[in-house]
């Protein structure tokens, strides 16, 4: 008796999760699908800028050093409806500095971050470019956010969610299946069967990838609200109770940019510094955040801070003092990007995000071919390669009509119409399901 009730107990279990695990992958997989492609995309953000704009990114090397200061001293003068955001130094894939700007009078539909490029052996500037013009931009924006400005970024948060979900109850359906079946073994036949062997092959191998994409996308995009609701501060933050400046002041404060870089490496010989942010809401401080070679955390988590009159050490953070909370904060951007250990790490990852947007298709493949018998004896049912073709063409067919318009117009107004489209077609979905379910049961229940 006991045995019994154990194995409905058991059927009942599987059943639940079956039925989680195909909701998650009907309703989520072809935004985990498009989030893949985005990804695997986004990877290469660097090294295609570098790709597309070489003019602003590689000079030739030299002995000779210009001065960063007389650089910026120069540039600001040329912009007098911007100030300094932050200077960002030489690294890997990028030979020169950026020195990027921000608008003094802020526009919603035509936002801006204006970058000058200047060649740091002689002081001359390159170009000029609004970073939100960018292809850059556009890959990093529609994955993070799908292009839309107020929730897509927890909306993608969700989708992780999704993901660690789908990994999951996975993971508890097929594990039982590929005790029967020899790992790795794909049956030939029928489609249905072939996409089912794929699928669990290689949903199994991808685990630990899936699931930690999953966390750490969850993370990110709901992080925001996580931290406001679990009261979590971020770990290497520091501001002045005091103001020393009134805005206007820190604003234009004249700041030795040279002298900063050379304590900064002082005062942090491991430390290769990124950025160079001076603040401009009167604290009077400077921030130098940079990376660690060796390490695998967030690019930007060692932070040195400065006072802009005295250049005297406010704060430093050094991420590998620092506690387990603090790195595992640090880890979760680095961990989903795959950036802390050059491009043969980035080419697995590559692979491995393409593995998990075929995870969704060929989920989507076999919920079609298990359908298509009650489907097509309603006459519903749409040849396979049709369906697949028309979601191919509309995915890369979205992502192609948003580049353009990104790399047109910015974020502004790309943003507002992906905004009215995104939302607009949920309203649409829900007005059909409920004039549906109301002719379904008006037809039921007919007037009498």
């Amino acid at each position: 008796m006991n045995i019994s009730r154990k194995v409905v107990y058991f059927n009942m279990n599987k059943n639940f999760l079956w039925k989680i695990h195909n909701w998650l992958g009907l309703y989520t997989g072809i935004v985990i699908l498009f989030l893949s492609i985005t990804g695997a995309a986004a990877l290469f953000r660097p090294e295609i800028d570098l790709l597309l704009n070489p003019n602003l990114r590689q000079v030739e090397t030299s002995p000779e050093k210009a001065s960063l200061t007389a650089a910026v001293d120069k540039v600001l003068p040329m912009h007098p409806d911007k100030y300094l955001f932050e200077v960002e130094m030489p690294k890997a894939y990028l030979d020169t500095w950026i020195i990027r700007l921000m608008p003094k009078e802020k526009s919603a539909l035509n936002p801006m971050i204006w970058e000058v490029f200047i060649n740091p052996h002689t002081g001359k500037i390159l170009g000029e470019r609004n970073y939100f013009n960018t292809f850059s931009y556009f890959l990093r924006n529609i994955h993070v956010r799908f292009y839309e400005a107020y929730f897509g970024r927890q909306i993608v948060g969700l989708a992780g969610i999704a993901l660690f979900l789908s990994t999951l109850t996975g993971l508890f359906i097929y594990g039982k299946f590929m005790k029967k079946q020899p790992f790795g073994k794909i049956r030939s036949g029928k489609l249905r069967i072939t996409q089912a062997d794929l699928h669990k092959f290689i949903g199994i191998s991808t685990l630990a990838f899936n699931l930690m994409i999953g966390i750490t996308g969850a993370w990110l995009g709901l992080q925001a609200y996580l931290m406001y609701g679990l009261n979590i501060p971020q770990p290497n933050s520091f501001s002045r109770n005091d103001k020393v400046f009134t805005e206007i002041e820190d604003m234009n404060y004249s700041l030795d940019f040279d002298a900063i870089y050379q304590k900064s490496q002082i005062e942090f010989p491991n430390m290769i510094p990124w950025f160079i942010r001076p603040t401009t809401n009167g604290e009077g401080i400077v921030q130098v955040l940079g990376n660690v070679p060796g390490q695998a955390y967030e690019r930007r988590s060692n932070k040195l801070v400065f006072d802009k009159q005295s250049q005297d050490l406010l704060f430093k953070y050094n991420i590998s003092e620092q506690n387990v909370g603090a790195k595992l904060y640090f880890v979760q951007e680095s961990f989903h990007f795959g950036d802390f250990a050059g491009i043969s790490l980035k080419i697995v990852y590559f692979l491995l995000a393409l593995s998990s947007g075929f995870l969704s298709l060929s989920g989507f493949i076999i919920y079609l071919e298990r359908t298509r018998k009650s489907k097509s004896s309603l006459g519903k049912t749409i040849p396979l390669k049709s369906q697949i073709t028309r979601w191919t063409i509309g995915i890369l067919g979205t992502i192609v009509t948003i580049g353009i318009l990104s790399m047109n117009f910015g974020l502004g107004i790309p943003a507002l119409l992906v905004g009215i489209a995104f939302y607009g077609f949920f309203i649409v979905i829900i007005i059909k399901k409920l004039l549906s379910k109301f002719k379904g049961s008006s037809l039921i229940n007919p007037k009498i």
